[in-house]
């Protein structure tokens, strides 16, 4: 796990989150391997109190699986949950863009940044910066529908974790991600133009396995 320089005993639950996610998504703990609460609880200088409830944050954001009696691990990513992952985002994502264009909400700006923003890391082979515009990206999309139940059902897909570590795991096979991040540039294109079907099958094409 990433060495630490210890946290303050006041450190919230947020912050032992924070050091668990990083820990994975550079690596230092892998799918399958265990989240050891004592450890963490060492390492960070904190109760395992309140190790425990980042466990249970990290649980409910899909980073972590716990199993009774077994204890904690990293995720492992399956191609079947990944098949109904996309499939849930590729029907939520085209509904909250069609609400959004009928309530003229989409904010193409702010589309357009996380693309550009996505390509500017994949140059940079930094993989923390294409996760986070692509979920910056995706998230905009359902923010425009203005409804927040919506927003709240795509929230539960752990997309940090899915779109993180699949984008971890594109760019140690050497995948070129600058056609993922095109896609996004030719969706804001339809945005620019009004074709509401374009955006929509474009969007729907761009969770295609």
């Amino acid at each position: 796990m990433v060495a630490s320089v210890g946290l303050k005993r006041r450190v919230l639950r947020d912050d032992v989150v924070e050091h668990i996610v990083d820990s994975i998504l550079n690596g230092y703990l892998k799918p399958g391997d265990k989240i050891i609460e004592t450890r963490i609880s060492r390492e960070l200088q904190v109760s395992q109190g309140a190790v425990r409830e980042a466990i249970r944050d990290l649980t409910a954001r899909g980073f972590v699986e716990t199993e009774p009696y077994k204890g904690s691990r990293v995720k492992i990513l399956s191609s079947g949950e990944l098949y109904e992952y996309y499939a849930v985002r590729s029907e939520l994502e085209p509904l909250a863009l069609g609400w959004g264009f009928e309530l003229n909400r989409i904010d193409v700006d702010k589309l357009a940044d996380a693309a550009e923003r996505m390509f500017s890391g994949v140059e940079e082979k930094d993989m923390t910066v294409v996760g986070q515009a692509d979920l910056d990206f995706h998230r905009t999309i359902m923010e425009c529908s203005g409804n927040g139940s919506l927003v709240r059902s795509w929230e539960v897909l752990a997309n940090d974790y899915w779109m993180f570590s699949l984008a971890k795991e594109h760019f140690e096979k050497g995948m070129d991600l600058s056609v993922h991040a095109r896609e996004h540039l030719k969706i804001v294109e339809a945005i620019n133009i009004g074709d509401l079907e374009l955006m929509k099958e474009l969007l729907k094409d761009h969770f295609s396995l």
